[in-house]
């Protein structure tokens, strides 16, 4: 409805941002608020994520890749040494550190990640 009275994306994302600072909705009312707020983004194609949110999102993607396969490794093979956590934590490439999270999976040995890895 703001949309529709001419309110600008960033007033409205602020107003979002204030309320939910305020307000905890139950899961079930989020959800049903985040698909309503899908459909009218789309409906008034008002959707615009900026290249500082794009890439904050890449970011914590990144982020998270390398916790996960660091916390794999370690649930697999017990304490890592500092070179294979600053090893992980020093890629960037998003892609790599998927096909590194299926290898802390499934690869045999530490000795083998830490050959993927060099």
């Amino acid at each position: 409805m703001l949309f529709r009275k001419g309110y600008e994306r960033d007033k409205i994302i602020n107003l979002f941002r204030f309320i939910d600072w305020i307000m905890l909705l139950p899961q079930e009312l989020a959800r049903s608020f985040k698909a309503e707020l899908k459909r009218e983004e789309e409906e008034n194609k008002m959707l615009y994520v900026t290249s500082i949110e794009r890439l904050a999102k890449e970011e914590g993607k990144i982020e998270k890749s390398r916790e996960y396969v660091i916390k794999i490794l370690q649930m697999r093979f017990g304490s890592l040494t500092e070179q294979v956590v600053g090893a992980i934590n020093q890629i960037e490439d998003l892609s790599l550190l998927e096909t590194l999270h299926t290898s802390a999976i499934t690869i045999a040995s530490l000795e083998q990640f830490q050959q993927l890895l060099d």
